[in-house]
């Protein structure tokens, strides 16, 4: 192989928490191969990934191994692990060996581990991102094996070596950021620049407890603002049709005004990240789950945000501390789940959007805690390891 062919391993978990920072540090990798004159041949192994349709968009082939996803609850489903783990590390040790990249980058989740243990197996250099406050179990694994650690928050760098630990905080989209608004995004999101408007995210795949809580929520919430709604694919008809029946309700003796409620809701079973990120600067107020990828997306665009964790005891307690390290810096609002009641979140968000003096200062805060910088400084460290 000519020593201008470099060829790296991208893998990572089947969500968008997962998929995005990959996809953000390959793209600052291949502006950095090109003034280097390299020719780069990035692929993607692993399990299955959120709409792998973006990864092969970028031009990044796609090998597929199989998942496994330990359970946090009792299910005869985690017994399958045991088969799949031995058939993972194979598949991935054949796909290795026979394309031999420079060094993996892996993001962690399910189907890493087979990448990692197969990676080390062949000595090539492994570099591990972990986004959260508390590092996932197979970053927990990879770390042993890593010759570098890349952390979003400080707050993890206790479970891991730290001799091998470089805090950068979040990959995100920097150059989607730094694009400006046009009056034409208005119009195509059917959204008034005028009215206050309020972006609403369950996570890439959707949040049944905030769709519902949301819905709850529109009779007063859409008095004042008009909401957009990233509902998930699986939960879209079903949420539409509470909240169509929330709000006629709410207005039995004047149907124009469910109506005209009615046309200020703006639900969407997925938004592309290019829009959303569109959507995150056109909005007054962001209203989302707590992954380490929104918090700073929302603090690189310095907006003011209220984070609603996903409970300890379906995911661990990560979520939980983002939303508590992010909050601590004055830039976001924490609504947990047992506290969440529709009147509640109506309150808080009228709270935020009309005292203009906590408004500005959620928003200093928020871009005193931006590392907007993240994918290019994570990207330098891959290329520094294929250079030794």
């Amino acid at each position: 192989m000519d020593k201008s062919d470099i060829r790296i391993c991208l893998t990572g978990g089947s969500s968008g928490g997962h998929l995005f920072p990959l996809i953000f540090v390959s793209r600052e990798i291949k502006r950095i191969a090109k003034s280097k004159g390299w020719n780069l041949r990035i692929f993607y192994l692993g399990s299955l990934p959120f709409r792998s349709e973006i990864l092969k968009e970028e031009g990044i082939d796609i090998f597929l191994i199989p998942d496994v996803r330990l359970r946090k609850y009792f299910t005869f489903k985690n017994l399958v692990i045991i088969f799949n783990l031995p058939l993972n590390f194979l598949l991935a040790l054949y796909r290795l060996f026979i394309l031999m990249p420079d060094v993996i980058f892996s993001k962690g989740g399910p189907g890493t581990i087979g990448v990692i243990l197969a990676g080390w197996f062949l000595r090539i250099p492994i570099i591990i991102h972990d986004s959260d406050s508390v590092p996932g179990l197979s970053n927990k694994i990879a770390g042993l094996f890593a010759k570098k650690i890349i952390l979003s928050f400080d707050s993890a760098s206790s479970y891991f070596n730290s001799k091998k630990i470089i805090v950068l905080g979040q990959p995100v989209d920097a150059l989607s950021i730094k694009l400006p608004v046009f009056s034409e995004d208005y119009e195509r999101f059917h959204l008034n620049k005028d009215e206050k408007i309020i972006l609403i995210l369950g996570g890439s795949q959707g949040s049944v407890f905030v769709n519902e809580l949301v819905a709850q929520s529109l009779p007063e919430i859409l008095n004042f603002s008009q909401v957009v709604h990233q509902v998930g694919d699986k939960n879209y008809q079903e949420t539409v049709s509470l909240v169509k029946g929330i709000l006629m309700s709410s207005s039995l003796d004047n149907p124009a005004v469910a109506k005209n409620l009615l046309s200020k809701y703006h639900p969407y079973s997925f938004i592309n990240h290019q829009d959303l990120i569109i959507l995150m600067k056109m909005a007054d107020l962001v209203i989302s789950r707590a992954g380490s990828g929104t918090i700073f997306e929302l603090a690189a665009l310095a907006k003011p945000s209220i984070l609603i964790p996903i409970e300890e005891k379906v995911a661990g307690k990560h979520q939980l501390l983002n939303a508590r390290i992010y909050a601590s810096s004055g830039a976001c609002y924490v609504l947990e789940e047992e506290n969440a009641k529709p009147h509640l979140l109506a309150e808080v968000i009228k709270q935020i959007l009309f005292n203009e003096e906590l408004y500005l200062k959620m928003r200093k805060s928020a871009q005193l805690f931006s590392k907007i910088d993240s994918a290019f400084k994570i990207a330098e460290e891959i290329v520094k390891i294929i250079e030794r």
